[in-house]
């Protein structure tokens, strides 16, 4: 389970760091397989699309499938690094470029460059666009 926490910012409006924060803790609990951590950063009716898969999990159950087959497919290893953020606080969203590092259950390594795009509602995740390099969709 991750332990950083998010100091929010005064009010509820994000700031560039929080948003910046929130996403940098979304991936850290990602690749550690902390489920609770992950749905803690969406909304109870968060729509999450995997555009260049043109696949779609929607709201608190549709998320914990999609996060529960993926923990289960790559425990060997899921890291994301080498981030670059744009970060637009007065319009709650922010955009993330990384590459993502992974070995699944059969030993087969894939490594991605793909960009996120984050919208807030309030404090969290209720909307984000995934787009995944060469095609490959790993989060099903």
């Amino acid at each position: 389970m991750v332990t950083a926490t998010i100091t929010r910012p005064a009010g509820d409006a994000p700031t560039y760091g929080y948003l910046v924060n929130l996403v940098e803790r979304y991936f850290s609990c990602v690749d550690a397989n902390d489920l609770s951590g992950v749905l803690d950063c969406f909304t109870e009716d968060a729509v999450f699309t995997i555009q260049s898969a043109h696949s779609t999990h929607s709201g608190r159950d549709g998320l914990r499938a999609m996060y529960e087959d993926l923990f289960a497919t790559y425990t060997p290893r899921m890291r994301h690094v080498h981030f670059t953020h744009v970060a637009d606080p007065e319009n709650n969203r922010i955009a993330s470029q990384f590459t993502v590092e992974l070995t699944d259950t059969g030993g087969t390594e894939t490594t991605l460059t793909n960009c996120n795009f984050f919208y807030l509602d309030g404090l969290r995740f209720h909307r984000v666009f995934v787009y995944m390099s060469d095609g490959v969709n790993v989060l099903h």
